[in-house]
């Protein structure tokens, strides 16, 4: 079961990386405290992939599936709240 929730977690982080990419260029911020100190030293894009695939590896190796779902119903709301914002 894992399997799939890790795929579904992987799919939200490529639309969050896209959706925030979309956000910042229309003029927007970074409301998660840490990614905006670190956009201010790197590249967001570098940023985000790299925090994302340590993400991913981490879900991966613990391998709990509620804590998998967990991850991907708050991933849902962020990538859900920064397509709001796009379509303002």
């Amino acid at each position: 079961m894992n399997t799939g929730l890790l795929i579904l977690f992987c799919v939200l982080q490529a639309a969050d990386v896209y959706t925030t990419l979309t956000v910042l260029k229309q003029g927007g911020r970074e409301l998660n405290p840490v990614m905006a100190k670190l956009f201010t030293r790197f590249d967001p894009l570098t940023a985000m992939v790299s925090v994302k695939l340590v993400g991913v590896w981490a879900l991966w190796y613990v391998d709990m599936w509620m804590l998998t779902l967990a991850a991907c119903v708050v991933y849902a709301y962020v990538v859900n709240r920064n397509y709001w914002e796009i379509k303002k």
